[in-house]
Parts: structure tokens; C-alpha cells; sequence
């Protein structure tokens, strides 16, 4: 697999460096391990933007699992900017069954802090001095028969629904839709537990 020839190269190049060794490097030589790693990611663009959709939808499914980061990221960025809806959401499908941890950050900075600190507490979470609340969830696996993403820690949770056009998210036994934003965040008004009013979350999509 080339990526992996990609890999021996940058691995070499690094080890020579450390050692000494890259002064022994002409500039055709480490020209020549740049062109091998640029080629490797120029074909995996290509393999992206295949004609035929169903092959560049299968590209992207793949990549998105794979554990280059680099890769992954590629391809979930090239998904969730199609202009197809179905594409976006496979790539998010893609995304979550890789059972990722979903950073989540809301503006509580118009709530009353005490209570926001208290309820953000509750959920091993933290809030700082401008009043944005941070929470960690880790995604589990597909629930078929309920038609979710379950909490990693409760497999009778569901945590997360995936639609053509939204994602909702389950905290505080309340459902909040959220949709895919420009920069590849998921966006919406979130309830924090029973304090009013409904206020900004993002939960950022990335490897």
C-alpha cells in the first residue's frame, strides 16, 4: 500500500535527522521523499473525487475509518462539505461509527452561574470564567432496533439520532437538534437541564 511506503519515507527522513544523517541528503533526495509524500495524498484526493458517486461515497466511508488522522480528516472534510445531503450524511454515519469523543461546548454566559456551574458538574463537566460549559461524551455503537448511537457507558442510552438534515443529541433526558454548519460543526439550542432559556452549543466533527 503506498501509504505505507509514505510512511517509511517520512520515518526515514525523521531518523536522519536525529541521527545526523540528513547533512548527507541532497536537495534531489528530500525533493524526491516530498514528491512521494504529496503523491500519496493527491491519490487519495483522487480516489475522493471519482466520477462515479458510488465509488467516491465508498472512498469516503473508508477513509474516515482509517486510523490516519490525516487521511480521515481529509475525507470527513471533504464530506461534510458536499453539496449533497446524502453524502453529508454519510460521512457523519461514517464519523460516529468510529465511535469518536464529542467535545461540547455551550455558551451558558447569559445563565445564572451558580446553577449552570452546578449542572455542568453533575455531567463531570466544567465551566469557565466567561461562562462556556464544557462536556465530553464517547459515542458507543449503533443501536438498530432503537435507531441510535448509544452512550459508551450505557449501552440502553441513546445518545445521538442521525437524519438526512439534523443530528439530535440526548442530554438531560431532552432532545436537541443540531445541524452541520459551514465550518463542520454541528450547531443548535440546547436546554441546559431545567435552566431557561435555550442557549448556543457546538460540538465541533473531527478526528
Amino acid at each position: 500500500m503506498k501509504l505505507g511506503r509514505f510512511f517509511a519515507s517520512v520515518l526515514a527522513l525523521f531518523t536522519m535527522v536525529g541521527s545526523g544523517q540528513a547533512q548527507s541528503l541532497s536537495a534531489a533526495e528530500i525533493a524526491a521523499m516530498v514528491d512521494e509524500r504529496m503523491g500519496s495524498v493527491d491519490e487519495y484526493a483522487e480516489l475522493l473525487n471519482d466520477p462515479d458517486p458510488d465509488r467516491s461515497l465508498a472512498a469516503m466511508q473508508i477513509m474516515i475509518g482509517l486510523d490516519d488522522a490525516q487521511i480521515s480528516r481529509m475525507a470527513l472534510q471533504h464530506g461534510l462539505t458536499s453539496t449533497s445531503p446524502g453524502v453529508r450524511k454519510a460521512a457523519l454515519k461514517a464519523y460516529l461509527d468510529t465511535g469518536p469523543i464529542l467535545n461540547i461546548y455551550i455558551d451558558g454566559s447569559s445563565l445564572d452561574r451558580e446553577n449552570l456551574t452546578s449542572a455542568i458538574n453533575q455531567q463531570s463537566g466544567t465551566v469557565d470564567t466567561s461562562g462556556t460549559a464544557f462536556l465530553s461524551y464517547k459515542v458507543g455503537g449503533f443501536d438498530a432496533e432503537n435507531g441510535c448511537y448509544d452512550f459508551h457507558v450505557n449501552a440502553s442510552y441513546c445518545l445521538l439520532t442521525l437524519s438526512e438534515s439534523n443530528v439530535s443529541m440526548n442530554l438531560w433526558s431532552r432532545w436537541t437538534s443540531m445541524t452541520l454548519n459551514a465550518e463542520g460543526n454541528l450547531v443548535g439550542m440546547l436546554q441546559v437541564a431545567n435552566i431557561r432559556p435555550s442557549v448556543p452549543v457546538t460540538v465541533p466533527v473531527k478526528p
